[in-house]
């Protein structure tokens, strides 16, 4: 009798437990092209320990045994993107994109306990910074990122995302490098330590889409765009709009003094004043 009831507290027990709903969703904002980290608040993962992520009704990633395994949607949503901790269960999502945007879920169970946790993520679109140039002045591509730490390796790319023009390791050097193969920007490229880069003489050719990525360890990956446009040069758009209204504003003041003048002449008609050069002739 006295095990039988040991039993059955034992099984409300862990009844309990697994029946417990799962926390409040966890909201995260961030940018297209960022990338952002899923905590399970996990130390290590146990042995006996599975867990389970999931995108919506998707699976994404599981751990069973120490087995870590990552899985894609059918239209492979997450290729390349997804990294799993296999000693915490945290879930990286890289290089985001706005259709990556919903909720995930993970769930950690075993004999004794249950984890439950939803992160409610939204990816905003990426609107690229727009920079307006004109040919031969610098052109300064300055960002917003505000937690550069000094063994980050910051790179910007120009227009194919993906070849390095200019680059600061700060782990193997705090001297920022160029590629000397792309004669567009010889000697034209400055990299400061806080990542901002000057494009000086700015020419035609310049103009394109710029993508900044800032990597370090043990966090996630940043990324911002810039549009930059590069005009000839010649009066700029303001001064132009100016003589427009100035050449505006003379032409009402001339047709002003026209109209009075004519209607004073039809006044003084009016009263019988004749028009003291027409007397002389």
């Amino acid at each position: 009798m006295g095990k039988a009831y040991f039993m059955f507290l034992v099984l409300l027990s862990v009844e309990g437990v697994f029946g417990a709903e799962a926390d409040p969703p966890k909201t995260i904002e961030l940018a297209e092209g960022d990338s952002v980290k899923l905590e399970t608040c996990v130390t290590k993962i146990q042995r006996d320990d599975e867990m389970e992520w999931k995108f919506g009704p998707h699976v994404i990633a599981t751990i069973k045994a120490n087995n870590a395994l990552l899985y894609d949607t059918d239209d492979a949503l997450f290729k390349d993107k997804l990294h799993l901790d296999d000693q915490t269960g945290d879930l990286t999502i890289r290089n985001t994109r706005t259709k990556l945007s919903g909720l995930y879920e993970v769930k950690i169970v075993n004999i004794t306990h249950k984890i439950h946790k939803i992160f409610s993520v939204t990816v905003l679109d990426a609107i690229p910074k727009k920079v307006s140039v004109t040919e031969g002045d610098s052109a300064v591509l300055k960002h917003d990122i505000a937690d550069i730490e000094i063994y980050d390796v910051i790179m910007w790319m120009f227009e194919d995302g993906e070849t390095s023009i200019a680059q600061i390791n700060k782990k193997t050097s705090k001297t920022p490098s160029y590629d000397e193969t792309d004669d567009r920007f010889k000697d034209r490229l400055n990299l400061d330590q806080t990542g901002s880069l000057t494009i000086t003489n700015a020419k035609s050719t310049d103009a394109g889409l710029y993508k900044l990525e800032v990597t370090g360890q043990n966090k996630a990956a940043k990324y911002r765009k810039f549009r930059v446009t590069v005009s000839e040069p010649g009066l700029s758009t303001g001064v132009i709009v100016a003589i427009c209204v100035g050449v505006a504003a003379l032409f009402l003041l001339v047709v002003g003094i026209w109209c009075r003048k004519r209607s004073q002449q039809d006044e003084d008609k009016g009263n019988g004043v004749q028009d003291p050069l027409k007397g002389q002739q």
